[in-house]
């Protein structure tokens, strides 16, 4: 049931609501003001982006509903959570929402409570609220209010659903009469009825007296914000549509858009992004930010589907798909709450895995997941943990390698893939040239700062087992202080982002390299001292990041251009003030670069083969008997640098990403691109798996 004024009624304005629609002229011209200033801007920003790729606006949502029969597994994935917290949210569906209350642990559960027949709402943290266009933010005072946090309400504890929507058909002329509105509510479990939206308890007094008249035999009282109430409003009318508020303790609102004709569920967010299953808010405090935090749960079938066309790409071989398929689905369950701090099992992010919905699901998506539904890889009965990355570069490093740890594991160890045209695949080939105060500069950011000055040497000193990831890495400064940089995937991390992997060669001024692999460790040598787990200086990541130089950024105002400065972070403006974030956390939009970023929204970049571009002076060494090349030599631009020649993007652990395409195009099938990466494993329905049982 809907709650609506009539549109035809004409009603006097309280004090109150002109206070409101002041507030929001100024809100309005203000905006207009901000708008023409940044429109230049805008303008050539958006030129210079022609050819980057588009979101899900103005694409064919494909029927998926075939994907819910995997309804007995439920994900939950972070879509908006921590310092990227907003007021409100606003989305959008074809025919209005299902409200009910959410279950965030367990079986999570979704139970209806309402209907609302509106196809666009804000869901926001219950407070005084301003309004700019259709965006909401807490009011720094009452005279920005637009719409109030404070209410009316009248206990109807003892009601059910039926008889509070004929309790509001009946009393709802009655309150409209006095210049009010009637808001369903759900408050600690039982349903209530909330009155009018004032930005004071004093301004809701004015009004309590002829409520009380209204609805008799009910208890009557005013009631104020909390820290753990969320607000549906009608971004157009500014009107609240429905209150939720059950304690924050673990029932939190769901939004399910009502079912289309095929039975989906899709809703649609500002970046005109769309999302199956449930959009659940939970209020969220963290320091100065207040806001609430959004969570998608949805079959796991239809979260696998959402993730492969960002991950990969939908236009990739469908062996390439079924493979990839059954690996993320593998990693899913091994990382069911992963970030449990937050509530939900997954992030949307390249830190767990790449989800945006639903807008890339097509055919050939379709066919990849439901051909391999409830499969997984195990080893020994439990399912492992996939990892995977963009592209290794001929071979593979093992997870101990790659992270260290006591344990080693049998099936995610090094691989020589010569299946892996590396040298058409842009970024997995790449050359980096860095002065030696760059380099100290990037290093002290890693966490090196025993390092004093310029560098004066970088050293191999020990390379993975059976791999050519450099496992540690010797830097020495112009003072004879050296750190050793341990494990492949720190010594990228430490490194990036002027190298994409470990899977390195470097010199100084010039360097030797060959295009194809040269395992020449089959034996790991002994470290020249031991290796302890607590040197590593920075976090190691599942997945890989696309960076953009972000000391040639600058943040967009309604008067200028700034040129961001800062060397470890970059200022975010949004609608809550200015957040900084660790630049390896940012993705910047270009025409050219891996992702943008666009708040809880941002595009992934599926890079084309493209022929080795070499931006260093290269000298070929050849045989002179057979003019067959042995090695090449990268010089760097200025003989004082240092000169970094590798192969792969990513940890290097697990599948290649671009390897598996290769794969598929020379005419293997799924199960034998995931034997060739995760060794001794078996491919079986998730169900009989030792770890999903127990």
């Amino acid at each position: 049931m809907t709650i609506q004024l009539s549109e035809n009624k004409k009603k006097k304005r309280t004090r109150e609501e002109k206070n409101k629609l002041a507030a929001r002229i100024v809100a309005g011209i203000m905006a207009f003001l901000m708008v023409a200033g940044m429109a230049y801007y805008t303008i050539l920003m958006l030129a210079s982006a022609v050819g980057a790729e588009t979101t899900a606006a103005g694409t064919q949502i494909i029927d998926t509903s075939s994907l819910k029969d995997s309804e007995d597994v439920l994900i939950s994935v972070g879509l908006m959570y921590g310092s990227n917290l907003t007021t409100g949210f606003q989305t959008t569906t074809s025919d209005g929402y299902t409200i009910g209350v959410q279950q965030l642990t367990g079986d999570k559960e979704f139970d209806e409570i309402w209907d609302l027949d509106e196809t666009a709402i804000s869901s926001t943290a219950d407070a005084n609220l301003s309004k700019n266009g259709l965006t909401y933010l807490i009011a720094s005072s009452r005279n920005e209010t637009a719409v109030g946090g404070y209410h009316i309400e009248v206990n109807c504890s003892d009601l059910d659903r039926e008889e509070l929507e004929d309790l509001i058909d009946e009393k709802e002329d009655d309150i409209e009469a006095e210049d009010l509105y009637i808001i369903p509510a759900y408050i600690a479990g039982e349903y209530a009825l909330r009155i009018g939206d004032f930005s004071s308890v004093s301004s809701a007094e004015d009004y309590i007296g002829a409520v009380e008249d209204i609805f008799g035999r009910y208890d009557v009282y005013t009631v104020s914000p909390t820290e753990t109430a969320v607000s549906v409003i009608d971004p157009y009318e500014a009107r609240i549509l429905f209150e939720f508020d059950c304690g924050g303790e673990g029932e939190e609102l769901g939004l399910k858009a009502h079912r289309d004709q095929n039975g989906n569920t899709y809703i649609m967010t500002p970046a005109t992004n769309v999302y199956d299953g449930v959009f659940c808010f939970k209020r969220y405090h963290n320091g100065d930010v207040d806001g609430v935090s959004l969570i998608n749960i949805l079959p796991l079938e239809a979260y696998i589907a959402g993730v492969l066309p960002y991950e990969t790409s939908n236009s990739w071989p469908l062996e390439t798909l079924k493979a990839f398929a059954v690996t993320v689905r593998s990693y899913t369950l091994t990382h069911i709450n992963e970030h449990a701090t937050y509530h939900f099992d997954l992030c949307n992010t390249t830190d767990c895995q790449v989800y945006k919905g639903a807008g890339r699901i097509n055919d050939r998506v379709m066919e990849a997941v439901l051909g391999t539904a409830g499969k997984v890889l195990t080893y020994n009965g439990d399912i492992v943990t996939a990892y995977y990355s963009s592209s290794v570069g001929g071979v593979s490093v093992s997870a101990q390698d790659a992270w260290g740890g006591k344990n080693d594991i049998p099936y995610l160890q090094a691989v020589e893939t010569p299946w892996e045209n590396y040298m058409v695949h842009n970024n997995a080939f790449w050359m980096a040239e860095i002065s030696p105060t760059a380099l100290l500069d990037r290093l002290h950011t890693a966490g090196y700062e025993q390092l004093r000055d310029a560098v004066e040497n970088v050293e191999i000193i020990q390379l993975a087992k059976n791999s050519t990831y450099v496992k540690t890495l010797r830097i020495t400064d112009i003072h004879g202080t050296s750190v050793d940089i341990n494990y492949t995937d720190n010594v990228r991390t430490s490194l990036t982002p002027y190298v994409k992997s470990a899977n390195f060669v470097v010199g100084r001024g010039e360097v030797e390299y060959t295009e194809n692999v040269i395992v020449t460790y089959t034996e790991e040598a002994e470290p020249e001292e031991e290796i302890r787990d607590e040197e590593i200086q920075e976090e190691s990541f599942d997945k890989d990041y696309g960076y953009i130089n972000l000391e040639d950024a600058y943040v967009m105002t309604s008067e200028s251009l700034e040129k961001n400065t800062s060397e470890r972070t970059a200022s975010i403006i949004t609608g809550s003030g200015t957040v900084e974030h660790k630049k390896r956390d940012i993705f910047v939009m270009a025409r050219n670069n891996a992702a943008s970023y666009l708040g809880e929204e941002y595009l992934i970049y599926i890079e084309e083969e493209k022929e080795p571009e070499e931006s260093h002076n290269v000298e070929i060494v050849t045989d002179k008997t057979t003019s067959e090349v042995i090695y090449k030599i990268a010089h760097a631009e200025d003989e004082d640098n240092f000169i970094f020649v590798g192969k792969g993007w990513g940890h290097g652990v697990g599948m290649s990403q671009y390897g598996a395409r290769d794969m598929a195009e020379q005419g293997y099938k799924a199960d034998e691109i995931l034997m060739a990466y995760f060794v001794d494993t078996k491919i079986v329905a998730y169900e009989k798996s030792n770890n999903f049982k127990n």
